[in-house]
């Protein structure tokens, strides 16, 4: 029983100089996850002390994607936002050759270059960034912008981790029975812990979407063509005059070796043909 409650010991002191490690600012942001308590009256729809998560997600025809996209970074960048993912590409739509030369080809191929990007800008910036890239397009493929009401999702979780915290209070003051042993007891208070952390981590994950929104864009363009002028591979690897005279002569000879052979293996028909066939003159003289 001892050697357990030694082992037992190790983690949890490990977990107590984590936490001692911790500094005041992490503990205060940690702290704004589980506050039920609101500056303004969150019974009011456009309260500010609401938790609202708004977000933007577009996809738009542009001139030039490579130019639009630095741009979208740029301000987003400028707006003291961040730019969590950006993807260009090319999409091939068409690849062929075309004779050009003597000894060259024209390689041409038909692409629409794309872009995508997930973008977090300040709240307050949202709208303002999706009117400058929407100002700008040529075509719109579709625009649409959400708002969600978080604030029932955050209280709740703040309330359970409350009523969690003044419940473990209250068990701290009474006397445990003897039930269950001293790992049973602790597989228990890390799995409230756990599921403490986690709603403590949702909200904070929804107090950061509620400060900076999530702006999804794609953009394309027109098909773009790519003509290149390349040596033509037949005309290098292709052989001589004089091989490829060989080459004929053989491949004739080859074939006509085939043929012959051929009709040398069907002899037995041919034989019973003929035979056949001089039967029948006879009977036809004597006929005659």
């Amino acid at each position: 029983m001892r050697l357990s409650l030694y082992y037992l010991g190790i983690p949890l002191l490990a977990l107590c100089a984590c936490q001692g490690g911790m500094n005041k600012e992490m503990r205060d942001y940690a702290a704004t996850a589980d506050s039920t308590s609101f500056s303004n009256d969150i019974t009011k729809l456009n309260s500010a002390s609401r938790k609202r998560v708004k977000s933007a997600d577009v996809r738009c025809r542009v001139s030039n994607v490579f130019q639009a996209t630095s741009r979208m970074e740029q301000l987003v960048t400028r707006l003291g936002g961040i730019v969590v993912e950006s993807n260009l590409q090319n999409e091939s739509v068409q690849h062929f050759r075309v004779p050009y030369s003597a000894d060259s080809v024209k390689d041409v191929q038909l692409y629409t270059p794309t872009a995508n990007l997930t973008l977090k800008v300040p709240v307050e910036h949202l709208d303002s960034v999706v009117y400058s890239l929407t100002a700008t397009a040529g075509y719109i493929d579709y625009r649409v912008v959400k708002d969600q009401d978080m604030t029932l999702k955050y209280l709740a979780n703040a309330l359970k981790n409350e009523h969690q915290e003044k419940q473990e209070a209250q068990l701290s003051k009474v006397t445990p029975a003897k039930k269950g042993t001293t790992l049973d007891v602790v597989e228990y208070k890390d799995q409230k812990a756990d599921m403490a952390i986690d709603r403590q981590m949702d909200n904070l994950v929804i107090l950061d979407d509620v400060a900076y929104s999530t702006f999804t864009v794609q953009l394309f363009q027109p098909q773009v063509t790519d003509e290149q002028v390349v040596i033509n591979p037949d005309r290098v690897t292709r052989a001589g005059f004089g091989t490829e005279l060989l080459v004929a002569l053989r491949n004739g000879a080859e074939i006509f070796r085939n043929i012959l052979l051929f009709f040398i293996q069907l002899w037995p028909f041919l034989l019973a043909g003929a035979l056949g066939w001089l039967a029948y003159r006879k009977l036809l003289l004597r006929k005659n």
